[in-house]
């Protein structure tokens, strides 16, 4: 399966050239990837809608700058909630 996000769109979005960052970054895609699986409480599909992979981006720019732990900013679950699976 294609994943949602390439790692040249996140290098674009972090504004990283070379390649030092990439095991990084695709390791805090891979954490990201599951904080949004988790919240919405469903797998994300290869297509996903566009305040989704905004979502993730800004995900990973958080982990990726913040690395002690700071919370998520709300704007995440913001773009996330609309997309949220209702399990009641």
């Amino acid at each position: 399966m294609a994943e949602v996000l390439t790692l040249t769109e996140i290098k674009e979005y972090l504004r990283i050239d070379g390649e030092e960052e990439n095991s990084l970054l695709t390791a805090l895609y891979a954490a990201a990837k599951e904080h949004c699986e988790n919240y919405l409480q469903a797998p994300l599909p290869s297509e996903v809608p566009m305040p989704v992979k905004q979502a993730l981006l800004i995900l990973i720019a958080h982990f990726y700058e913040q690395r002690t732990g700071e919370d998520i900013p709300k704007v995440v679950y913001a773009l996330l909630t609309p997309y949220r699976e209702s399990r009641w």
